[in-house]
């Protein structure tokens, strides 16, 4: 059977039992909250997540209807938003709807949700954060990026093993790949090669089935200490044709279930983002805030893309120091602005204000925006934590993070022939000017 055909039985389902649910007034469809919205940004929820689940459902629906389908890519922008338009009008739904439904809106809202999936959960505020990171971030499990050399020079060119007299110029010297939904690099803080440790401990045919001939040499990258896990994949990168495998073997890798889960599994955890989530927890209950679940997400964008500021004394004072300056209150939208404005990030400062803007521009507004953070704001999207339904009105869900007993050791070395191939120029790449002192 399709997965066409198992939606729009779905469906049906779905039809039938809010019917019933309609005609009696069940209580559940006088509510009727915002789960994914489009409003200036575009959300991107992968291939693999809740909303290229409730896709499937809307195409299907839409097919029934006598409509044509949508394309199942997990990016929620103007072709999806009216194709809930149209959908919300067929005879087969508009009547189970709240006459003041926000899908009619075009929105993917809870009622909309339980008539298209009555069998599947409403996503969690865990997984809608991790779609305002997902599109930040704009990659999936399937995807590799080579973080070598990434940025153009004066002259507009990058660096390529064709021109390798060409300067070699990054914005983040320390990643040299980035993997997964949530950037996982082999940079500093070795998700991947942790990730792959993972896979390996669980089953030692998921590397050697996506990586074929190439798996011993990831085997022996899973133990290599920073310094040597960059000349290693230097050597991969400057080889045209390893570097096509190797981004090849992540795609299928990461298409696996099972590697999907671990590399979640490996995100919660103390050995990774669990820590860092952990501290903003602890930061807020010194300050005497309670955490929302704007604020969730919040903490996760910046555990995602860096560290977070130390749970201390001095964070605290540094924090309402500038709280106190600015004559704001201790609200969580307000500290939130502080940490933006009081611990940017070493690299890609404008980026990360932007990104930051996502979880305050609904609490603040637009219109009150200092003139660089609504530039910054734009820059990256217009993304704002509305659009996936979080408020400040509630809580951020309790913090459960994963202990780790043991991890890959580190203390393997590269090949005499990874330390000689990789050229200077990309083991020693220059900062871009446009990002210089930002």
């Amino acid at each position: 059977m399709t997965q066409r055909s198992l939606t729009t039985r779905g469906f049906l389902a779905g039809i039938a039992l809010l019917t019933f649910a309609h005609t009696t007034c069940v209580a559940q469809t006088l509510s009727d909250a915002v789960l994914y919205a489009f409003r200036q940004g575009e959300l991107f929820d992968g291939k693999f997540g809740k909303f290229a689940e409730v896709q499937h459902a809307v195409s299907a629906a839409l097919t029934h209807c006598g409509k044509p389908g949508i394309a199942v890519d997990g990016r929620f922008g103007s072709a999806t938003l009216q194709a809930i338009k149209a959908l919300v009008n067929c005879p087969a739904i508009k009547p189970h709807l709240p006459d003041d439904s926000p899908a009619v809106h075009g929105v993917i809202s809870t009622a909309l949700w339980r008539l298209l999936l009555p069998a599947s959960s409403l996503p969690s505020v865990a997984q809608r954060a991790q779609t305002l990171v997902l599109t930040h971030e704009d990659t999936d499990y399937d995807s590799l990026e080579w973080n070598f050399c990434q940025s153009k020079g004066p002259d507009g060119k990058l660096w390529s093993a064709d021109n390798p007299a060409q300067p070699c110029y990054t914005n983040d010297p320390t990643s040299y790949i980035t993997w997964g939904p949530r950037g996982a690099t082999a940079g500093g803080g070795q998700e991947v090669q942790w990730i792959l440790w993972r896979a390996e401990q669980q089953d030692h045919t998921l590397i050697s089935t996506a990586f074929g001939t190439e798996a011993a040499a990831v085997r022996r990258f899973m133990t290599l200490p920073d310094h040597a896990a960059r000349q290693f994949l230097c050597e991969v990168y400057v080889d045209k044709p390893r570097k096509a495998q190797w981004t090849h073997a992540f795609a299928l890798f990461g298409k696996l279930p099972s590697v999907q889960k671990l590399y979640d599994h490996h995100y919660l955890s103390l050995a990774s983002d669990g820590a860092k989530m952990q501290d903003f927890y602890r930061l807020y209950e010194r300050l005497g805030v309670k955490p929302t679940e704007v604020d969730y997400a919040f903490f996760l964008d910046r555990a995602t893309q860096s560290s977070p500021p130390a749970p201390n004394e001095t964070t605290a004072a540094t924090l309402t120091k500038w709280l106190a300056k600015m004559k704001l209150a201790h609200t969580p939208a307000n500290l939130r602005r502080a940490i933006a404005a009081s611990f940017p990030t070493p690299y890609q400062k404008f980026d990360r204000l932007g990104r930051d803007m996502a979880f305050i521009v609904d609490a603040v507004s637009e219109a009150r925006l200092t003139k660089t953070e609504r530039s910054a704001w734009q820059n990256r999207g217009a993304l704002s934590a509305g659009s996936v339904g979080f408020s400040d009105e509630r809580p951020a869900p309790f913090l459960s993070v994963i202990s780790e007993p043991s991890g890959p050791r580190f203390d393997g070395a590269a090949t005499p022939a990874a330390a000689t191939s990789c050229p200077a120029a990309v083991l020693n790449p220059q900062r871009p000017l446009r990002v210089r002192g930002v």
